[in-house]
This record gives C-alpha cells, structure tokens and sequence, in this order.
C-alpha cells in the first residue's frame, strides 16, 4: 500500500482472507464467485490473492479441493453402508459395481420371423386393411 507524503496509507486496506473458510467453502463444491461472495471479497481479488499469498492459482486450489470434498463424501457413504444403510449399499452397489435393478438380456444368435398370413392373399397388408372398421 503506498503513502502519501503526508504519511497516510493510499486506497482501501488489505482485507484478510480466511484460507480455511476458503478450502471448505470449495470443499463444498461452490463456484469461485460464491466462495468470494462468502469470504467477502470480489472474484478476481480471491483469484489474485491465492497466487500472491497461497503460490497457486485458483483452479489448482479449486480442484484440490474439490478432491478432498469428493474424498469426504466417498468416505462417508462408504461409512454409512457398512453401518447398514440399505439405500447407500444399493447405490454405492450401482455407482462402483455396475449393479442394476434389471439385466438387459442379449442374444448372440440372429431371430427368425415369420409372418403368417390367413386368407387367400398372400402378401401382408397393414393392420387397417386387413381389418377394416365395419361402418
């Protein structure tokens, strides 16, 4: 912050920045401009500012963090299934196993059909002409 000759600091004072408040908030998974918002200061000051006092730019910051928050909630998730958790064991099931509700059913061999006609005509007529709507 300069000075004026007068001795009287120029500009608006430094705001500190609560790095931990920082790291939850991105922990979380909020945008840059809602961790700003939060910590109160503007985007591009918390942008400058991690450069300046953390020696990284915001989105290495924002995805180690983002990591961590993931790391959390996997730990968590994982906790409360092995306490029991029906509905967690089933989603983490469908999630990391590939568990289904229903299996699909493929065939490796082709499927013949054979459409049979009834009458003295044999080629196939749509349904309406086949049918038609007595009147």
């Amino acid at each position: 912050m300069g000075h004026r000759p007068t001795g009287k600091p120029v500009g608006h004072p430094i705001l500190p920045i609560d790095w931990d408040k920082v790291d939850k908030y991105l922990q979380t998974g909020c945008s840059g401009a809602q961790v700003a918002a939060a910590v109160g200061v503007s985007s591009d000051t918390l942008y400058r500012r991690c450069q300046s006092e953390r020696g990284a730019n915001f989105s290495a910051i924002l995805q180690e963090n983002r990591a961590k928050g993931e790391s959390m909630l996997h730990a968590k998730q994982f906790s409360e299934a092995m306490k029991g958790d029906r509905g967690m064991l089933i989603w983490l099931g469908k999630q990391r196993l590939g568990q289904k509700n229903c299996h699909e059913i493929k065939a490796d061999v082709p499927v013949n059909l054979t459409i049979v006609n009834y009458g003295d005509d044999p080629s196939p007529k749509p349904w309406s002409q086949q049918n038609p709507q007595k009147g």
